[in-house]
């Protein structure tokens, strides 16, 4: 098994494919099983000029995926306490993602193409303010209200502003960023959290007190996020 060659800087943040390494202005990924269609979204997001993603850059000499390297800051962990306007900038660029896959091959029956992990790690930022979105591995087709659900929950992380109102006021900043409308959007965040539970149970309770959370703020942010 090769390691990181010299002139390779290993990558990590959240909950990272192992073997990521920069190199240069590219970043190398051990190829997955689904990378036919990521590398061909970022082809396609290139091709509608897109810039809130990698540009994929083909294989390298060792058979790593290649892609550029994205200037700024990739936080290691979630829940860092944002600002208005940058949780207004999640927003836009998933709503640019989900209308850019919206009808596509992409999407495959479904509305459109769902980035599965919208945490604040798999973003970058500069000057704390959401540029880019990382790490597409496991994309697939699904729901603009599931993938919107995880990305409040996940991205704006409510419970770092507390109980109540301060939460629920960045919530709808975000929503305002997206131009959501519809209804259902706090049952999405409940059902983001509990697939996380179930997926991850040894979170040292982490998970659970998540889940609690919203669970105890779930029909206040209903009332707040409808009016």
């Amino acid at each position: 098994m090769h390691g990181p060659d010299a002139g390779e800087l290993p990558l990590r943040g959240g909950m990272s494919t192992p073997g990521v390494v920069r190199v240069g202005d590219t970043v190398r990924r051990p190829v997955k099983p689904d990378a036919d269609y990521v590398h061909a979204l970022l082809l396609h997001f290139e091709q509608l000029g897109f810039d809130g993603a990698p540009r994929y850059r083909g294989l390298d000499e060792r058979g790593r995926a290649t892609f550029s390297y994205i200037d700024g800051f990739a936080p290691q962990h979630n829940g860092y306490e944002l600002t208005g306007a940058a949780v207004r900038t999640g927003g836009e660029l998933l709503r640019a993602v989900h209308d850019l896959t919206a009808g596509t091959e992409f999407a495959e029956g479904a509305e459109v193409a769902c980035h599965p992990n919208l945490s604040q790690p798999n973003f970058v930022f500069r000057d704390m303010s959401p540029v880019a979105i990382i790490d597409w591995d496991g994309t697939r087709p699904g729901s603009r209200r599931a993938n919107l659900g995880d990305f409040l929950w996940a991205f704006v992380h409510p419970a770092v502003y507390g109980e109540g109102e301060p939460a629920a006021h960045m919530l709808q900043e975000a929503l305002d960023g997206y131009g959501w409308s519809g209804e259902g959007i706090v049952d999405a965040m409940l059902d983001a959290v509990e697939t996380f539970v179930e997926r991850y149970p040894d979170t040292g309770g982490w998970g659970q007190n998540e889940l609690a959370y919203m669970q105890r703020n779930a029909r206040l942010f209903e009332r707040r996020l409808r009016s």
